[in-house]
């Protein structure tokens, strides 16, 4: 600087040179304070500022091509950031901008620049420039950017299962459009601020199902996650045998590792089992529903058809009209909404069905099949079983939806559930109800069972045998006993006995929903069965320590586990009750269902 930028004195002593280097450092602090190198290092700084250097052009140009990189980059990862959170697909057929199947990516692009001058004037300049033209515009860029996303996301949630410590696991595999089997992995963990989280973390193609390749295959997931499967607390599947099985199911396999980790068969999944085995019970059942889906074919096979029996029909959720839906083969609860249309307009479609009957202009094959559905629906039996299985599906169904809720913790799963078999099984005495309800469905509906319009065959007695008459019982006593109460008791049955691996499990954890109301003898027992079952999590003070928190809630109103949670974490007071928080996060870690998996799994396949 003293060279370039000072006075002449200065620059003739550069220039003759320095040889007393005995006083180096006396001589250089004596010309750093000096007032001609301050001049110098201020002219030098100066002329850099205003743009004085050699290379501050080439310096200008690349802060601004920077910024422009910069500014494409902004709105392009804004766009892809939308379209991913909405599970929307990127891409179509067409990768030309101005073309309409160019895809959502695209073309939110273009809706864009027309309100901004800068993104239009690049889609203008590389928008269709091609292969070897950086423009962050093109579908590899996009993949790019997900894949970016995608790794930040799940690096995200893996620091959150650290901070939270405990997790459970909840896979499920399933075929998709490739026909190659995925195998979506779920966690579930407690937040910082008290909330149940259950994240997706990503799909695994497998091979084989057996318990032990699923086995390899979690425990690897975890491994390359970097976490520790000595802190997982649940698992949760379905009720497949390489899932479930007590052997050598993945359940199995899994706690081999780690015994503390708690199965929990899904909920929702037990539910629809339950369902799918009570049709099987008697014949009535299933020649039922196969009516119910036997209307649906006749009607959907012609606008005609459908206009005549759709017509005046009763809305259904708020909608003009929403009848005759197919039967789910894998939501059992899903007939409630084929049942629900049926029983609403019952009269309706069965006026329908004789109006198609006796038409003249519709083909023979046509009547007949409406004249055959017309006197299925007369029969006085199909009716009452169309009340009794409305009535038992609309339970079924708002149970199984609330069974999928995120939040739900496992003894209120266990409560729900406990009450649906007690409401289920309170309907054997209502049958009278259910007889007088179906015979107002329809003014055209026959009064008698079809047993006793039939001619009832005489036995031949034998010479020893009584001249008393046999004992016939009616119609209605058999359709009772035999359909009825038999549908009544095998729903019961299986309720009973599928649920029951969730008992044990609420014995263990169900006294934390009810700190405050249990006695406390019976609380402090609850808490010393739990210290002992997770010694390695609860100190051994847990009992005395829960008796404080029991006192500390006395004016509380909400005492759940998931309140008492969030209500510890509010007010910070990890410190003062550190094994009660930790039982909590064990209780609400535990899994009630893998229905999260499910729907990840079919918003992937919708979006692909």
């Amino acid at each position: 600087a003293g060279k370039l930028f000072g006075d002449s004195d200065i620059q003739s002593a550069l220039t003759a040179g320095y040889s007393d280097w005995k006083n180096t450092a006396v001589r250089l602090a004596e010309h750093e304070g000096s007032e001609s190198h301050r001049k110098a290092m201020l002219a030098y700084v100066t002329r850099c500022a205003d743009g004085g250097c050699i290379d501050s052009e080439l310096k200008k140009q690349f802060d601004n091509e920077c910024e422009y990189w910069t500014e494409v980059l902004k709105r392009v990862v804004a766009v892809v950031k939308f379209l991913a959170e909405r599970g929307l697909p990127l891409r179509e057929h067409s990768e030309v901008f101005g073309k309409t199947d160019n895809g959502n990516f695209m073309g939110v692009l273009e809706v864009i620049s027309e309100f901004d001058p800068f993104l239009k004037a690049h889609i203008e300049k590389y928008g269709n420039a091609g292969k070897g033209t950086p423009s962050y515009l093109s579908s590899t860029s996009c993949l790019e950017f997900i894949e970016l996303i995608g790794e930040q996301v799940l690096a995200e949630i893996i620091c959150q299962i650290k901070v939270a410590k405990y997790f459970s696991i909840s896979v499920d595999s399933t075929p998709d459009v490739t026909h190659t089997d995925q195998l979506t992995f779920i966690m579930r963990y407690v937040t910082p601020d008290g909330c149940i989280t259950e994240r997706f973390i990503k799909f695994l193609p497998i091979q084989s199902h057996t318990g032990e390749s699923l086995c390899q295959s979690v425990l690897g997931v975890l491994q390359d996650m970097g976490i520790d499967i000595g802190n997982c607390r649940g698992q949760c599947y379905d009720n497949a045998a390489n899932m479930s099985g007590v052997y050598s199911g993945l359940q199995a396999r899994i706690k081999q590792v780690n015994p503390l980790v708690e199965c929990v068969p899904c909920a929702a999944h037990t539910l629809n089992v339950v369902g799918v085995n009570s049709v099987n019970c008697c014949l009535e059942t299933e020649e039922f529903f196969n009516l119910v889906q036997t209307l649906l074919h006749f009607s959907s096979k012609s606008t005609s058809r459908w206009q005549t029996i759709t017509a005046g029909l009763l809305p259904y959720d708020n909608q003009r009209i929403e009848t005759l839906k197919s039967l789910s083969d894998t939501r059992w609860s899903a007939h409630a909404q084929a049942t629900k249309a049926l029983q609403q307009n019952y009269s309706r479609i069965q006026e329908s069905l004789q109006k198609i009957s006796n038409d003249t202009t519709q083909c023979l094959t046509t009547r007949d099949e409406a004249r055959t559905l017309y006197m299925k629906m007369d029969k006085l039996e199909n009716a009452i079983l169309c009340n009794m299985w409305n009535n038992i599906l609309q339970r079924f169904h708002k149970t199984s939806t609330a069974l999928q809720g995120v939040d739900l913790d496992l003894c209120n799963a266990v409560s729900l559930v406990s009450s649906l078999r007690d409401y289920v099984a309170s309907l054997r005495e209502d049958f009278d109800k259910f007889e007088s309800d179906a015979k107002n469905m329809s003014p055209s509906l026959s009064q008698d069972y079809k047993v006793d319009t039939q001619r009832h065959r005489k036995r031949k007695k034998q010479a020893d045998e009584s001249s008393e008459p046999d004992y016939v019982r009616s119609g209605r006593e058999k359709f009772k006993t035999a359909v009825f109460i038999a549908i009544i008791d095998r729903l019961v049955a299986e309720l009973d006995r599928r649920y029951h691996s969730y008992k044990g499990i609420q014995q263990t954890f169900g006294f934390l929903n009810e700190i405050t109301s249990i006695p406390l003898q019976d609380l402090r027992i609850g808490a010393a069965n739990l210290q002992k079952k997770y010694a390695g999590d609860l100190e051994e003070d847990f009992v005395d320590e829960i008796g404080q928190f029991r006192q500390f809630l006395k004016e509380k109103e909400d005492t759940s586990g998931r309140s008492l949670l969030q209500f510890i974490r509010a007010r910070k007071l990890q410190s003062v009750f550190p094994n009660v928080d930790i039982a909590l996060r064990l209780f609400m870690t535990l899994p009630v269902t893998n229905a999260s998996g499910e729907r990840f799994f079919f918003s992937k396949t919708g979006t692909n």
